[in-house]
């Protein structure tokens, strides 16, 4: 529930009604105008607890995640992610990173070549890990190929890491088919040009 709190706070949210009562059910009506968020939220088979809700919202207060901002007529209370839950927010983001696969190819190539210091080793081997997570075809140590759009993807990715300056990533062809498309077939990619 924390993590689901964490990820829907990305977006702020204000809530009208008693906060913390435990006789108004707030935890959803607060949400009414929100479908999306409220779907993310509190799934329709899934039963609504606002204790555990409760629970989790004093749990992030207490490790610094989110801070409460009160109306002045205390009627509202707005959930704020702090710089530390922000941080954490995006870590749950690139855990649950995915990029969606096309009905059609455009039949472009995108590529990703970085040249990350030494020094920085450990970001340079969890870009690797995460570029083969996604399904990204390995070309050379530092140089990948993917068969759709990927740039707010990676971008995440570079920023989150604090990599961005060495990143390249553009859009190309290749001559040589180095098993590339049967790497994506396997994974289940239609790579059928528009």
């Amino acid at each position: 529930m924390a993590k689901k709190i964490l990820l829907a706070l990305s977006t702020p949210l204000v809530v009208a009604a008693t906060p913390f009562s435990t006789t108004a059910c707030w935890t959803k009506s607060a949400l009414d105008n929100l479908d999306a968020l409220e779907d993310f939220l509190f799934p329709p088979d899934e039963e609504i607890d606002e204790n555990k809700i409760r629970q989790s919202l004093y749990n992030l207060k207490k490790r610094k995640y989110i801070k409460y901002i009160y109306s002045k007529d205390k009627t509202e209370i707005r959930f704020e992610l702090t710089k530390k839950g922000k941080e954490i927010a995006q870590g749950y983001q690139i855990d649950d990173l995915r990029i969606p696969k096309k009905q059609k190819w455009d039949g472009k190539w995108r590529f990703i070549v970085f040249d990350i210091p030494e020094k920085q080793k450990y970001r340079r081997d969890v870009l690797r890990g995460r570029l083969e997570t996604l399904g990204f075809f390995r070309i050379q140590q530092s140089v990948y190929l993917f068969p759709y759009p990927c740039e707010k993807e990676l971008d995440l990715l570079c920023e989150y890491f604090e990599i961005r300056r060495y990143v390249l990533i553009f859009t190309g062809d290749i001559n040589r088919d180095f098993g590339v498309k049967r790497h994506f077939e396997k994974l289940g990619f239609s790579l059928r040009i528009k």
